[in-house]
């Protein structure tokens, strides 16, 4: 993986559900508004719902997730509640696999996972 990642592999097998809440706020600034625009690759929507796709929710779900203030920090509070020992390293693999490698460089996501 790139350099400017090697932060956040560092902490890859760290349990996801240490991240506070200042981390999950600033994901959710990134995958809050919708893309209409799917990946070149994985032909996936580059926010929540293409996120929740990737995490194994239904549609059904996703019309739900669509419904909250704050759809992303509900799919990440559901996606832990499920399965409490994802780790880092799995959420990178999803946003990997929706193409979100901005969210991937930002220095203030290296920044808040260091802090882990």
């Amino acid at each position: 993986m790139a350099t400017a990642s090697s932060g956040l592999m560092l902490h890859s097998d760290v349990p996801f559900c240490s991240l506070g809440t200042s981390t999950r706020t600033l994901l959710s600034k990134y995958l809050n508004p919708k893309r209409d625009s799917l990946s070149p690759t994985t032909v996936r929507l580059q926010d929540w719902r293409g996120l929740a796709e990737v995490l194994g929710f239904t549609q059904l779900d996703v019309d739900n997730f669509d419904l909250k203030h704050n759809p992303t920090v509900e799919i990440i509070g559901e996606w832990i509640r499920v399965n409490p020992d994802v780790t880092i390293g799995q959420f990178i693999e999803a946003l990997l696999q929706i193409e979100r490698y901005d969210i991937i460089h930002s220095d203030d996501v290296q920044r808040l996972v260091g802090e882990t």
